[in-house]
């Protein structure tokens, strides 16, 4: 469904069966912002290390709409840094960047 590269020169994807099967079910409004998610990928504004998982980043960009208000879509990418591949697990709208550790990369 999504292929990109982000700035790391990782290449990122996003299955359909991760979309349909998980962020359309647990974060319903994500509907609307497909192609939000991809370009989060592709020119985010931030990128973290996940303090949760160590194999995980946290990608995130900043949007303005008129029923969210300014928010970050956040995208959680499974990284496997030495093949320079990534796979999207799960993406949601947050109002901050509380839940980034070490940055890795900013814009």
């Amino acid at each position: 469904m999504i292929r990109v590269k982000d700035p790391l020169s990782n290449t990122i994807t996003l299955t359909k069966k991760c979309w349909i099967n998980h962020i359309l079910k647990e974060h319903p409004e994500m509907e609307s912002f497909y192609n939000e998610l991809r370009d989060t990928i592709k020119e985010p504004e931030y990128i973290f290390k996940s303090k949760i998982s160590k194999n995980s980043r946290l990608y995130f960009k900043g949007y303005l709409h008129p029923k969210y208000g300014h928010f970050y879509i956040m995208a959680v990418v499974d990284c496997k840094e030495h093949k320079k591949i990534g796979y999207i697990k799960t993406s949601f709208l947050v109002y901050n960047l509380k839940k980034g550790g070490e940055l890795l990369w900013k814009r």
